[in-house]
Order: structure tokens, then C-alpha cells, then sequence
């Protein structure tokens, strides 16, 4: 018994290539690094938020405003950073982009805008973070060598594209 021939102008089987090209992904190398760099700037928040989750519930502390203001937009920052760092290292170019943007983001409000909304003096604030004298501020240090990291990988990601 012999197959089928082939329809005239319709490959044999599956669905007819005409003119269609696979969607460009992101760079895999640069994907992947800046997945992985993504997921460790999500660990550093996910260490900073427990930091000030311990310090808060100590007996003579207490959830001031500065306390619960780090929990609450350093466990979103962090899920944010998760997905977008999900998708990045599924190829997807979006979300190289988006971790790029969310990355420059966290870095900006970290070095600029935290100081600036609580009135702390700009050279105060950064020789508290490169300081490395508290387990906060390692955090918060690692998360802005992290977060610039990720964002040169994920602009590289994004812009260097590869087909199939």
C-alpha cells in the first residue's frame, strides 16, 4: 500500500509554512543570567523583608510605619521580580524588558527616592547601604548590585534577539 501523495503547494504534514518565521526570543545566554540574577535580587528583598519582619516583632519595637512600609513593598518588589525574571528566562522579550524597568526602578527608589520621602540626608542614607554594618543593610546593598546587574543582563537580553 502506498501513502498519500503530497497535495500540490501544502507540505504533507502539520501546518503550511507560508512565509512564517518563528518569533524572535531573547538571547538564551543573557535570558538565563539574567533570570537567575532577577531570582537572587528577589532573595536579597525576600531578606530584607525578614530582617524587618524579626526586628518588628521585637519586644521593644513594634510595626512603625518605616517597618511595615519595607514589608509590604519589599514582599510585592519581590513577586514582581519573580514573575518577571520567570519570563525572561522563558526567552519571552518582554519580559527581559520588564525586568530591566522593574530592576532600574528598585534601584532609583532605593538610592533616591527612599531618602527623599523620609528626609534623610543622601550621604546618611548611602553610608548605610554600602556600609555593610547591619544585616538590613547588606540586603539592601545586595539588592542594588543585584538589581543593576540584572538590568544590564535583561537590556542585553532583550535587544540581542535569536530565532526558533
Amino acid at each position: 500500500m502506498q501513502p498519500n501523495p503530497p497535495q500540490h503547494g501544502l507540505p504533507q504534514y502539520g501546518l503550511p509554512q507560508y512565509g512564517l518565521r518563528p518569533k524572535p526570543r531573547a538571547n538564551t545566554a543573557a535570558a538565563v543570567t539574567a533570570g537567575i540574577l532577577g531570582v537572587l535580587t528577589a532573595c536579597m528583598l525576600v531578606w530584607f523583608v525578614l530582617y524587618n519582619v524579626i526586628y518588628a516583632s521585637a519586644p521593644e519595637g513594634g510595626w512603625s510605619g518605616q517597618v511595615m512600609q519595607n514589608v509590604v513593598f519589599g514582599v510585592i518588589a519581590a513577586v514582581v521580580l519573580m514573575v518577571a525574571a520567570a519570563f525572561t528566562f522563558a526567552r519571552r522579550i518582554p519580559g527581559a524588558w520588564t525586568l530591566f524597568g522593574f530592576c532600574v526602578f528598585y534601584v532609583m527608589a532605593v538610592l533616591v527616592a527612599t531618602p527623599l520621602l523620609w528626609g534623610t540626608p543622601l550621604s546618611t542614607h548611602l553610608k548605610w547601604i554600602f556600609g555593610f554594618q547591619k544585616s538590613n543593610g547588606v540586603a539592601i546593598a545586595l539588592v542594588i548590585i543585584f538589581g543593576i546587574l540584572t538590568a544590564i543582563t535583561a537590556a542585553i537580553a532583550g535587544s540581542v534577539k535569536s530565532r526558533g
